[in-house]
């Protein structure tokens, strides 16, 4: 069932939602959803997501994807097994939705009525066996005494912990440039031994940065002590806090003789007089 996951994950960007009848036909029957919820357990860090989509299956076969709060016609009727499976943005892109592989499906017996809705509020959680490499409590959520990610010599600021803009908790971690300090530079203090053969590899993170671009990449580290610095994701200024979805599967393929991966961070000044950079409850995630 990962394997069928994870196949779903990287080879589904987007199928959207459309005009399934036309008015000679059946009337349909209807699944409306106006929210879901989410629970993460112990060690799984935040229970904050970001849950777009959902998928919805009738006897395993694909009926659509629809964004949420969703009202979608299904053209059956009686009783049927109905799979929901939760969709998210990769890499904050609209075009790149997806299942996601890591968050459990909800599936229950419906009957379906023509013209009749049925009204649902699926509750999910992460999938049993995933893995969570970031630290023992599963992410970064700068709550802990220390921070688990260093700046790199050629940085001229660090990251520092700050109670002044926090997406939850009491802590956010916070990169402030300035004229003194005109660029930042850092990496994940663990190096993280990933899965290759595509298989799936997300970091999940909070990111609020009004003025300036933040830069989210990885070093490669290779046989022989050869370091790649790869640039990923280009995060665009926002006045909010945004939750992105990080697909690294791909670049963490690329590189199938890598003996471990550190995730980098940066963020240049450029015009501004000063700017901030704001982190938190960052996750990586695989099976």
């Amino acid at each position: 069932m990962k394997q069928i996951y994870s196949l779903l994950f990287l080879s589904i960007l987007f199928l959207s939602s459309c005009k399934l009848i036309n008015p000679d036909e059946d009337i349909p029957a209807h699944i409306t959803i106006s929210k879901v919820s989410f629970k993460a357990k112990a060690m799984q860090g935040s229970d904050s997501v970001q849950i777009k989509d959902i998928w919805i299956y009738m006897d395993n076969d694909l009926v659509g994807s629809y964004q949420l709060p969703l009202k979608a016609p299904i053209l059956k009727s009686g009783k049927h097994s109905m799979t929901l499976r939760p969709g998210v943005i990769l890499n904050g892109i609209s075009a790149t939705r997806s299942v996601n592989p890591f968050y459990t499906s909800v599936t229950s017996d419906v009957d379906l009525v023509a013209g009749q809705s049925i009204t649902t509020e699926p509750h999910f959680t992460y999938v049993d066996g995933v893995k969570f490499p970031w630290n023992s409590r599963g992410e970064e959520d700068f709550e802990e005494a220390g921070i688990t990610i260093d700046s790199v010599s050629s940085s001229s600021c660090i990251i520092r912990k700050t109670d002044k803009v926090v997406y939850e908790g009491r802590y956010s971690g916070i990169i402030h440039l300035d004229k003194g300090h005109k660029n930042y530079i850092g990496q994940s203090s663990r190096s993280f031994v990933l899965p290759k053969n595509k298989a799936a590899v997300v970091m999940e993170i909070h990111v609020k940065n009004t003025k300036i671009p933040l830069y989210i990449g990885m070093y490669v580290n290779l046989p022989g002590g050869t370091v790649m610095d790869i640039s990923h994701l280009g995060v665009k200024p926002s006045a909010q806090w945004k939750m992105l979805y990080v697909n690294f599967t791909e670049l963490v393929s690329y590189y199938p003789k890598a003996e471990s991966y550190k995730v980098t961070f940066k963020a240049d000044l450029g015009n501004n007089d000063s700017a901030n950079v704001y982190l938190d409850d960052i996750k990586i995630m695989h099976f």
